[in-house]
């Protein structure tokens, strides 16, 4: 039996669109890179340090993993070295460790690779990925290097994604003082947004679907006069 060429051209149309609809999928699951770089201005209270260093992060939240890499060329007496929960002009708790120096032996500079998952999180957010991910994006979580001379931190940075970081919260007196830190409202992200080569692909198909439908009409139309 014969298939009716506008039955077929719809086919084809749907095929394609179907083709092309992983694309955005793909998309969506995309890893993010953020990023975090750590001076001695940005603790709470500030240090004199001249040391400095970078944490740089790929977030997969499909995946439900966070693989980041921290280097601190040049830091006298380095014992320790987190990410920890709390906005920028403000201190908190530990989430995640990053570096430990043998006891009393510490490091003269830090280079270090880890992936994160739920299971390595600690403190407030132990076992909880999606309540990281909400503090990562909203840029509550900052990177911290510890030293002999500066226990609470000698370098910090907010780890963050795009242009610039965070801006700072106005620091009251008592912020010099380490506390937990209360989690801000996320921000709003991307979530449910198909980016700019997956829309254009789910375009593509929408346009060949209908191209499909309105020549096998006509088609279908000159064949019945």
């Amino acid at each position: 039996m014969r298939v009716p060429r506008p039955r077929i051209l719809i086919a084809v149309a749907l095929a394609s669109m179907a083709a092309l609809l992983p694309l955005a999928v793909s998309g969506q699951a995309a890893a993010v890179t953020y990023r975090a770089a750590l001076v001695g201005a940005n603790e709470v209270p500030p240090t004199a340090s001249t040391a400095t260093g970078t944490f740089t992060a790929n977030l997969d939240e499909a995946a439900g993993t966070l693989t980041w890499t921290l280097s601190v060329p040049a830091l006298t007496n380095a014992t320790a070295a987190h990410l920890h929960q709390g906005a920028q002009g403000a201190n908190g708790g530990v989430i995640l460790p990053l570096f430990q120096a043998p006891a009393g032996a510490p490091a003269g500079a830090i280079t270090v690779i880890g992936t994160a998952r739920a299971a390595d999180l600690a403190g407030p957010l132990a076992g909880n990925f999606a309540n990281f991910v909400t503090a990562l994006k909203a840029g509550n979580i900052y990177a911290n290097a510890h030293t002999s001379a500066n226990p609470g931190g000698e370098i910090r940075g907010v780890v963050f994604t795009g242009a610039t970081p965070p801006a700072a919260a106005p620091v009251a007196a008592a912020a010099a003082v380490p506390t937990q830190a209360t989690p801000a409202a996320p921000k709003t992200g991307n979530a449910g947004q198909l980016d700019g080569t997956a829309s254009a692909a789910v375009t593509a198909a929408l346009l060949l679907l209908a191209g499909g439908i309105v020549v096998g009409s006509r088609l279908y139309g000159t064949r019945r006069h």
